[in-house]
């Protein structure tokens, strides 16, 4: 995110919480447009934060007891009615804590509204707890991931090696089928063993390791956020 110094702002109370919103829309609406329909569309309680990429990132102190995602609609439909952007999507992160500061809920709507637009469609909210597993390797700077990805995958976060890494996604999504794997793939099942075996070439894992497999699920999950924030 654009560094911006924060304004000292007090933590949540039993009746107030923050949350993180970020706005990506098409990309013909244009950045300055979505600044300025976003900002005449904010109310009282909400200020934006600053920019990252294709989003705008704005936070807004809600009731305890109000729902974010009825809140996040909300803005939604009026930035979106404004641009005459129907594609205008939301991420939501937050509420913001002691162990969520504000940066990182900021980081949450972020990845939320990438992903979110990138598995499930245009013109929507996602809140970033929506991204199931994906949760687990998000929530932190992408070099972070990145770096994550490369020691656990090696070779295999190389675009060069994309039919691998989609052979070890399935191999691990069907608990180690070969058959799974070759159905899902339409792959003869002597080929699947042949990649099977370069990947376990490549990464140095243990395929039949279940520890093992569970980090490189992990390390699948977030090479595919990267190459979908990415694009």
């Amino acid at each position: 995110m654009d560094p911006r110094p924060e304004r000292a702002t007090p933590l949540e109370t039993a009746a107030s919480r923050t949350y993180a919103l970020a706005f990506q829309g098409a990309p013909s609406s244009g950045m300055r447009l979505l600044q300025r329909a976003v900002l005449a569309a904010l109310p009282p309680d909400a200020r934006l934060i600053g920019t990252r990429g294709p989003t705008i990132i704005a936070v807004q102190r809600l009731s305890a007891e109000s729902d974010p995602r009825v809140a996040a609609e909300a803005l939604r439909t009026t930035v979106g009615e404004r641009l005459g952007d129907t594609t205008l999507s939301v991420g939501v992160g937050g509420p913001r804590d002691r162990q969520h500061p504000l940066r990182l809920v900021a980081l949450h709507a972020e990845q939320a509204v990438r992903l979110g637009r990138a598995l499930y469609g245009h013109g929507r909210i996602t809140a970033f707890g929506d991204l199931g597993p994906y949760c687990f390797v998000l929530g932190r700077p992408t070099e972070e991931i990145r770096s994550f990805c490369k020691a656990i995958l090696g070779p295999l976060a190389e675009r060069a090696q994309r039919d691998e890494l989609r052979t070890l996604e399935e191999f691990l999504r069907a608990h180690g089928s070969v058959n799974g794997v070759a159905r899902a793939l339409f792959l003869h099942r002597n080929t699947v063993r042949q990649r099977l075996k370069r990947i376990g070439e490549l990464t140095g894992a243990d395929l039949e390791d279940a520890d093992q497999r569970m980090t490189l699920y992990l390390a699948v999950l977030g090479q595919t956020a990267l190459d979908q924030l990415a694009s």
